[in-house]
């Protein structure tokens, strides 16, 4: 673990939290515990509202799904940011095994519903091989780090933005839609 990593202490995290250290210990053996359940619980949150967005593209929203996929990922960037950080100190963490597997579970489970989506909306482009639809998820992935960072980038602060982050929101919604539902974005 790095230094950083260090100078976060059940102490301080019961203190922040308003809850007694005795009563994060009944609930957690040790603080990478709490900081795997904190990423867990962001994943598991981006189910529910890929979830609810499904729903609502099978009501004829056709990009409901992508849309809560992006307004998940860019309503707190500070906290995504923080997310990312978390997990990449975490990462190679013997203790936390279990809680990395359920994490890749429920990652895997949330990229194979985008997926759904995207199977469900796309064409095959005339003279090209369709696209594999992991490329369509990463593409997401990547569109939604890339506004993260430059939400926290304070040399980019002269731009609106939370202009700049609907537009990405509204941008990325529109990913693997075939034309024809691209007027109802």
């Amino acid at each position: 673990m790095s230094s950083r990593n260090e100078t976060v202490t059940v102490s301080k995290i019961a203190h922040h939290s308003k809850i007694g250290k005795g009563t994060i210990y009944k609930h957690f053996v040790t603080k990478n515990e709490i900081m795997a359940r904190i990423i867990i619980d962001h994943e598991k949150e981006l189910g529910k509202k890929l979830s609810m967005g499904i729903k609502r593209t099978d009501e004829g929203q056709p990009h409901a799904a992508y849309r809560a996929y992006f307004e998940h990922r860019l309503a707190e960037p500070e906290f995504d940011s923080l997310v990312q950080k978390l997990e990449k100190e975490l990462i190679g963490s013997v203790d936390l095994a279990p809680q990395l597997e359920e994490l890749h579970r429920i990652r895997k489970k949330n990229q194979t519903t985008l997926n759904s989506i995207f199977k469900k909306n796309q064409t095959k482009p005339e003279g090209r091989d369709e696209v594999r639809l992991d490329y369509y998820h990463f593409a997401c992935w990547a569109l939604a780090q890339g506004a993260i960072e430059l939400y926290l980038n304070k040399s980019h602060h002269q731009v609106d933005t939370e202009h700049l982050m609907n537009f990405i929101i509204n941008l990325g919604s529109t990913f693997g839609i075939s034309n024809k539902y691209r007027g109802a974005t």
